[in-house]
């Protein structure tokens, strides 16, 4: 019974011996171990996109507001709102003062447009 317990106390305590002697043995080396550094990652979309984006929302914009489709007041408002969000992340991408935050008034939305025009954007 007692070389049971004997060996059931040395099987337990075997992998945190040995571990905190591999911490020992590291600490003495004086190196430390290698994390693996992060790669960074770009945040957003590229601008090309977004202006693509942009492309395509006023389009559909135009086509919903052209047709008969049922629902097409919530539609022309997601639509709106998706168009201002990408019109906010073409003003964070270019170093532009971002505009308020959506449903942008039709006088904020022109001046971003304006803005990001004369800085180049051109969708």
């Amino acid at each position: 019974m007692r070389t049971a317990v004997l060996l059931y106390l040395v099987l337990a305590a075997t992998p945190a011996l040995a571990f905190w002697a591999a911490a020992i043995a590291v600490e003495r080396s004086g190196r430390r171990p290698r994390r693996a550094r992060a790669t960074p990652v770009a945040v957003g979309r590229p601008l090309e996109r977004l202006v693509a984006d942009l492309r395509r929302l006023e389009e559909e914009y135009s086509r919903i507001s052209r047709s008969g489709e049922p629902h097409r007041a919530k539609r022309l408002r997601a639509v709106g709102l998706a168009y201002d969000d990408t019109l906010r992340d073409c003003c964070r991408v270019v170093g532009l003062p971002e505009p308020s935050t959506p449903p942008l008034s039709a006088v904020s939305r022109l001046q971003t447009e304006a803005a990001l025009a004369q800085s180049g954007v051109r969708w």
